[in-house]
């Protein structure tokens, strides 16, 4: 057998270990044989790849075995890099092959020269840390102790890999590598997520601070790095691993001393955190028995107080007034630096810096006073003001007052009418899929009526759609309309048919659909899940209908899913379908169903509803009761006196129902909304126990109204806490379900606003029918525009907000409150909130916004002594606007507290100057 034969055997069989051993000992003719078949036999491998089926398509274990035979054999050390990484040997792009200490073992048997070379070309051939050829170059250049060449991903990939204390103090690249990381490009990026408070173990952090500590590394060198690092510069994110590397080391003031030069210079234009860090340790540094060079510390200082950053500007003007009282007579020289604070942005910054002024102005010459007389015309009157008495010169003039005229907010649309009914068989058979609550009216209403109208024509119209296959006989429930339409063409088409699942199969579930009879998913009326017994129970009735099936016992199935399997909106629509189907079977259709609508936002015009019933009534037929309730919920609030008197002739027991809603108008349930969460494994109410931090509370809704008997009342009472079955099953036609209840509807969506923060099952258009309908408008709807007012993206949420104020039913005062609860109890953003709102009152909804922000201060301003939540200060200054657009009067006791703080903020500010202007008489 010739070498390679016994090497290609090795390859075949994967032996690693066998042909590791193997190539360490061959000489240089057997190296040359094997290199000779080597680039033949992986061509070889590479059609078997690609004949091979999709799901083998991995590279198999053939790559590792071929990487150490030539890793063994091709002569080049050029040859051997190339060849080890070749994309042929990485299983997934970016992933790294193979048995590195076998690579290293065969290596290792060439000589030295050659191995220093070839370990030089794999270094420079890795481009980032996960080239695939980096495990292999870190372990030849520990095992070689070849200097590595100053290659910038090699660092990045050394400091990639969590080192452990041990191991790093251990580690031969440490001492040449380590002084690298400061200088090459990505190893702060690749580092910027270590934390420093506390180092966790086994981080770069913690163990370069453990290994400093034990003199292992120079504690000289990492701050030397640090410094370095900072002068070349770089971004925040950059440079955070090396800043906090830098506190992680706690440089003494000798230390700090011998770099001040470095840490003055990094003051105007470091990062914040850099500048931060170097503006502390210089401020500890410089004292009267410390002094820093007079000359350094007036320019560093020119150039942060010239920094946007209002907490930098800030701390330097307390370094600053530091100097001046310890040394009053470098008034004239610091001057310049306090005039580019007093430049800055922030009125906060400029009081500030006004403050010093004023308090130093007498150690100040004519020529010192020169620079800041020259920021009067840019600061605020009132600081201005301030200066001039201590410096002289001419203050800016006063802002002009604004002169706002709102522009018109944007008309309604009025409603449009329904659209027709098919006038033809042929025209309802041609429909389409029911994917809109109209077209699925529109067939429903079709069916009915030419049921009535010609039976036998539409019975020859669906005759072949009633064979097609829809699977709808093999799902014991039926969530959706399509299956109910099936349903009814094919009893239609062949009476009396039995729809339940064929005689031996065992009714089947659809995907993603619940099982209420077994009880799965199913839950209490609290939201939560069903009792062991409740499950038992299911189980044994699932197992008793199936084998009754089988013996031909079973009446027609109900397919109407549990009331716990879907959402009361979803259960109420497919009732209705349910109860056409039964009608269809029993030979009671009516010749016209009562509920199909007038107008595109689901109402119903009362005479529409009393010719119908009239008809129904002259037919001898009775309505199906949830088509009743259902039309009764779709009347509008009001009907005209003659709609009405005409319906008090009607004779039968719906007509009397609906002459009833017709003079006493609709029932309207009190809505309400409670926030809830979850600690450990109880659920409490947040308005009765304070949430922690952590916990994040989901918004319950609650309706409250007298029973009438009816099957809409479980529509009208209750909510589940909880999504329930499909996404709630049909959102979009919720609206069209309750065109004279929209808060009821809103009181539905809630459950599905929560689901998933990012992507809520409700979305903007969904509630945008809600506020083109009718009805009360209370907390339910104002917590739906609260939150799409409070994302990121606030175009939806203003819209929606300009429609209702357009209408003048737009629930402010609610929003103002929903909109504080839904910030406090969740991650929505009052910055977004607000940014909203004030687009809203740009465009015409000024006295709108004023209201909300109204309500909502008293619940956002922070008790005496606090501070304000993120974003509190920006609606405050909104209100500012808005109320001297809305000419608001009326003090808020809130409010009044927070202004007679004595502080300079501008939250405070804001606050006065709100509250001033609410006071006018």
């Amino acid at each position: 057998m010739s070498v390679w034969d016994e090497v290609r055997a090795l390859i075949t069989t994967r032996d690693i270990d066998r042909l590791t051993a193997r190539m360490a000992v061959l000489d240089d003719t057997g190296r040359k044989e094997v290199a000779r078949e080597l680039p033949g036999y992986l061509k070889l491998l590479r059609r078997r790849h690609a004949a091979s089926s999709p799901w083998e398509r991995g590279v198999g274990d053939w790559a590792e075995p071929m990487r150490v035979a030539g890793a063994g054999s091709l002569g080049g050390a050029a040859a051997v890099a190339a060849w080890v990484g070749r994309r042929d040997f990485a299983p997934f792009e970016g992933e790294t092959p193979g048995d590195t200490e076998a690579l290293v073992t065969v290596i290792s048997a060439r000589e030295p020269h050659w191995q220093a070379d070839l370990v030089t070309r794999l270094v420079l051939r890795i481009r980032d840390r996960r080239s695939p050829g980096l495990p292999l170059a870190l372990a030849l250049l520990r095992r070689t102790g070849v200097t590595p060449p100053e290659h910038d991903p090699l660092v990045v990939g050394w400091v990639s890999t969590p080192p452990g204390v041990r191991r790093l103090r251990e580690d031969p690249l440490l001492d040449v590598l380590l002084p690298r990381i400061f200088e090459a490009q990505g190893v702060g990026l690749a580092l910027r997520e270590e934390r420093s408070n506390p180092p966790r173990a086994g981080s770069w952090l913690g163990a370069l601070a453990t290994l400093s500590g034990e003199g292992r590394i120079s504690r000289e060198m990492l701050l030397d790095g640090c410094v370095r690092r900072f002068l070349l510069g770089g971004d925040a994110r950059e440079l955070r691993f090396f800043a906090r590397l830098h506190e992680l080391l706690r440089p003494s003031s000798a230390e700090v001393g011998s770099r001040a030069r470095d840490y003055l210079r990094l003051l105007p234009t470091a990062p914040g955190p850099v500048a931060d860090l170097s503006l502390r340790h210089l401020r500890r540094l410089d004292s009267p028995d410390t002094p820093l060079d007079p000359a350094d510390v007036a320019e560093a200082l020119c150039g942060l107080l010239f920094r946007a950053e209002g907490g930098l500007v800030r701390a330097g003007l307390t370094w600053l007034d530091r100097i001046l009282r310890e040394r009053p007579e470098r008034a004239d020289e610091l001057a310049p630096a306090l005039a580019s604070a007093l430049g800055h942005e922030t009125y906060a910054v400029q009081e500030r810096a006004v403050r010093v002024a004023v308090k130093y102005a007498a150690h100040l010459s004519p020529l010192g006073t020169e620079p800041l007389r020259a920021t009067l015309p840019g600061l605020p009157p009132d600081l201005g003001r301030r200066l001039a008495k201590v410096t002289g010169g001419e203050v800016g003039p006063e802002p002009e007052p604004e002169v706002f005229v709102p522009p018109e907010l944007p008309a309604p649309e009025p409603p449009a009418p329904f659209p027709p009914l098919p006038g033809t068989v042929a025209e309802f058979v041609s429909m389409g899929r029911a994917s809109t609550w109209q077209a699925a009216e529109i067939w429903l209403a079709g069916f009915v009526r030419f049921a009535a109208e010609d039976r036998e024509a539409l019975c020859a119209a669906l005759s072949g759609r009633a064979h097609r296959p829809s699977g709808f006989h093999t799902r014991e429930d039926w969530y959706w309309a399509e299956d109910w339409f099936a349903a009814m063409a094919a009893e239609l088409v062949h009476r009396g048919t039995d729809s339940r699942p064929p005689v031996g199969e065992p009714p089947v579930s659809a995907p993603g659909e619940v099982r209420r009879d077994a009880a799965i998913g199913a839950g209490d009326a609290d939201g939560g899940g069903p009792s062991f017994g409740d499950l038992l129970a299911g189980m044994r009735d699932s197992v008793l209908n199936w084998v009754m099936g089988l013996a031909g016992g079973v009446a027609v199935p109900d397919r109407l899913p549990g009331e716990k399997a879907v959402s009361p909106p979803h259960r109420f629509l497919l009732r209705r379908y349910a109860e056409v189907l039964a009608a269809l079977k029993a030979d009671t259709l009516p010749p016209v169903l009562l509920a199909t609508p007038t107008h595109d936002t689901g109402h119903l015009d009362p005479a529409d509803l009393v010719a119908r019933l009239e008809a129904v009534e002259a037919a001898g037929a009775e309505p199906p009761a949830a088509d009743l309730q259902q039309a009764l919920l779709r009347l509008p609030r009001a009907a005209d006196p003659e709609v009405v008197a005409r319906a008090g002739r009607l004779t039968s027991e719906a007509g009397r129902r609906a002459a009833r809603r017709l003079a006493e108008g609709p029932v309207d349930p009190e809505a309400a909304v409670r926030w809830k969460y979850t600690e450990g494994m109880i659920e409490h109410y947040a308005d009765e126990r304070e949430p922690r931090a952590a916990s994040r509370a989901r918004p319950v809704s609650r309706l409250t109204v007298e029973p009438a008997g009816l099957t809409f009342d479980g529509l009208l009472g209750e909510v589940s806490d909880r999504d329930r079955g499909e996404h709630g099953g049909y959102l979009d036609w919720w609206p069209a379900l309750l065109p004279s209840h929209r808060d009821v509807v809103a009181a539905h969506y809630l459950p599905y606003l929560l689901h998933s923060w990012e992507r809520p099952q409700v979305r903007p258009d969904h509630v945008a029918r809600l506020a083109a309908s009718d009805g009360p408008a209370g907390e339910p709807l104002a917590l739906l525009l609260a939150f799409f007012l409070a994302r990121r993206d606030q175009a939806e949420g203003v819209r929606l907000l300009l429609s209702m104020a357009a209408r003048g039913d737009l629930p402010a005062a609610e929003l103002g409150r929903q909109l504080t609860l839904l910030v406090e109890y969740t991650s929505a953003s009052l910055s977004h909130a607000t940014t909203g709102l004030e687009e809203a009152a740009r465009r015409g909804a000024h006295r709108e916004v004023w209201e909300v922000i109204r309500e909502a201060l008293p619940h956002l301003l922070p008790e005496p002594g606090g501070r304000p939540a993120p974003g509190v200060t920006d609606l405050v200054a909104l209100g500012v606007t808005v109320a001297g657009r809305a000419g608001a009067r009326g003090e808020i006791a809130a409010l009044a507290s927070a202004a007679a703080r004595r502080s300079s903020s501008r939250f405070t500010r804001e606050c006065r100057r709100l509250h001033d202007l609410l006071a006018r008489p």
